[in-house]
């Protein structure tokens, strides 16, 4: 017990000073989190002071201290910024949370032109990881440099995270369905075996393929007789609801516990379908590697909540880039402590997602962490949201999942397949109140009139379905 509470005090002053951690306190931290839970069944009363506190005050004096070693950490040793603050005579010890404004917010095609620009000049990189490219304009993916350090400890600080509020147990088996193109794919095999589960990379295969892994029995000694938790991104948790539904299985095919979903929007009629399907939760979250390790939870009443202890989070104006008023929607905008960054440095980093900032701080069981609604996702020229879209489609069924279209002005082109009496009628009557002047069906995707980019297009080759 006395170790604990050592380990524990290292971690804490850690956290309060912005200094970096020693890995090895943390590796033991989540060895005594997986003995604790193994030995009582939960983490005990305050676990959660670990990750995050609930005084105000704290945490305002703890963002003032963050900020101010992660711009000087940026402006010291990484050549884009050390450039930025000589050209503009900003002196980075004047930056509180409240002057943060006076340095500008750098955008996705900064870092994308100039990754090695950002890479700190006393950084050891050990891992190049590539965003997907599927959200942006160009397709093009980010380059996004870690270090050992950072890898070690995201991982860790995940694996705390599933043991203390995703309820990972050392027997469940955890099953990746998502691409291997980015740093998450390290980051959650670690974190996942650290907690002592078992981590099964499917990888994003054809959709029968991945039922038929998710339905077979196991045979391990000490595990689950399936697999317990899927980790997918939204358009491929759409494929595998679309083969379930068509290829008759059911819900107690499957000994899911817990699908967790991030990297694109989820509407509320996908995750119905898919909870209906697989008889089991499925969780809503966000993060991105270029911010990573800040990432968001979505609690039941339909709030993102974005930690405040790993990274600064505004949301500003998507246009004007000021801050974004109660009600309005603006863009996610976080720069990442350098506690747990020291390789790949960003100040204000533009994400591009969109939210709706709440027009009254949030009640809920999450109140004590900042909230914002879920993520939008991006908006087009003629107003809607990724988000909007994607309700209207995916509330009719007879469109075909994952949901594809395109947006040509206010004219909406729906991937449709061999389309049913009445649907466009129902569509149209869905989207009134809209900003649509048309909603035109299409049968293939290769009938849009631009292309629609999702992550479950991202498949790999396996045998057992053919080349």
């Amino acid at each position: 017990m006395f170790g604990t509470a050592v380990r524990q005090l290292g971690y804490a002053w850690s956290m309060m000073s912005g200094r970096r951690f020693r890995l090895r306190d943390v590796y033991t931290l989540v060895d005594d989190m997986r003995e604790t839970l193994e030995t009582f069944g939960s983490p005990g009363e305050g676990a959660d002071d670990l990750i995050a506190g609930n005084d105000p005050e704290l945490q305002e004096d703890l963002t003032r201290r963050r900020l101010r070693r992660t711009v000087a950490h940026a402006a010291a040793e990484s050549p884009y910024y050390r450039r930025w603050f000589a050209e503009h005579g900003v002196d980075p010890a004047s930056i509180t949370p409240q002057t943060l404004s006076s340095i500008a917010p750098t955008s996705k095609a900064d870092l994308r032109g100039r990754p090695a620009a950002f890479v700190s000049d006393l950084a050891r990189p050990s891992v190049l990881a590539h965003t997907t490219g599927t959200t942006g304009t160009t397709g093009t993916p980010t380059l996004v440099w870690f270090s050992a350090y950072e890898i070690e400890l995201l991982s860790c600080l995940s694996a705390l995270s599933l043991m203390m509020s995703g309820n990972v147990r050392t027997d469940d088996v955890w099953a990746n369905a998502s691409s291997s193109r980015s740093v998450a794919q390290i980051l959650t095999e670690r974190a996942v075996t650290r907690t002592g589960a078992v981590f099964a990379h499917l990888g994003t295969i054809d959709p029968a393929a991945t039922l038929d892994r998710l339905a077979t029995p196991l045979h391990v000694p000490g595990k689950r007789a399936q697999m317990s938790h899927l980790n997918v991104p939204a358009s491929h948790l759409a494929a595998l609801v679309q083969e379930a539904e068509r290829g008759g299985w059911r819900a107690a095919d499957f000994a899911l516990t817990t699908i967790w979903s991030g990297g694109e929007v989820l509407t509320d009629a996908l995750r119905e379908r898919a909870e209906h399907a697989f008889g089991a939760e499925v969780r809503d979250g966000y993060g991105m590697t270029e911010i990573a390790p800040v990432s968001g939870r979505v609690c039941p009443d339909g709030h993102l909540h974005l930690s405040a202890d790993q990274g600064l989070v505004e949301i500003l104006d998507p246009e004007t880039l000021a801050p974004a008023a109660p009600g309005e929607v603006g863009t996610i905008v976080v720069t990442p402590y350098s506690t747990f960054r020291d390789t790949t440095l960003l100040l204000r980093y533009v994400t591009g997602d969109l939210v709706q900032v709440l027009a009254e701080p949030p009640t809920c069981a999450l109140a004590a962490l900042p909230a914002t609604s879920r993520v939008l996702g991006r908006r087009s020229p003629g107003g809607l949201t990724t988000r909007d879209v994607l309700d209207l489609l995916q509330a009719e069924h007879a469109l075909p999942l994952p949901t594809r279209y395109a947006l040509e002005g206010t004219i909406l082109y729906v991937v449709a397949g061999k389309a049913e009496q009445g649907l466009l009628g129902r569509l149209e009557e869905r989207a009134h109140g809209l900003p649509l002047t048309g909603i035109v069906l299409v049968e293939t995707a290769e009938d849009l009139p631009t292309p629609c980019r999702l992550r479950t297009d991202l498949l790999e080759i396996s045998f057992e379905r053919g080349l």
